[in-house]
């Protein structure tokens, strides 16, 4: 239990940090809505990383790693269509807005539940 509430603080410490850095913005999200990204990716990133640490560490690595690259996908097509489409196309704003959440939290999920891994075989 200690190892999990480490590993959560600290990633809570890392997002929190990212926030204030304004690295959303500076990777591509609206700077409207950036700031959500914290707030979601904090809540839900917490909830998927506790869920995550049930499962063996390979298995999580590859899912989360995978989702990561899909959200960034998603939402980068997403921005691109939606700009070429002098923001009428409401999908693809949607791509863009839910991608970045979904980006966001599987990163938080991904370094908490890395974390507690290392604290694990340590």
């Amino acid at each position: 239990m200690k190892r999990i509430v480490i590993a959560v603080g600290i990633g809570l410490i890392a997002a929190l940090v990212l926030y204030v850095a304004g690295v959303t913005t500076l990777a591509g999200a609206h700077p409207r809505w950036a700031d959500q990204l914290f707030y979601s990716g904090a809540g839900l990133g917490t909830v998927l990383a506790l869920i995550a640490i049930q499962f063996a560490f390979v298995p999580r690595t590859i899912a989360l790693s995978v989702t990561v690259i899909a959200a960034y996908l998603v939402a980068d097509f997403g921005k691109t269509r939606f700009a070429a489409s002098f923001a009428e196309d409401v999908v693809a704003g949607q791509m863009w807005f839910f991608g970045w959440h979904v980006l966001c939290i599987t990163i938080i999920a991904h370094v908490m539940s890395s974390l507690y891994e290392q604290l694990r075989s340590a």
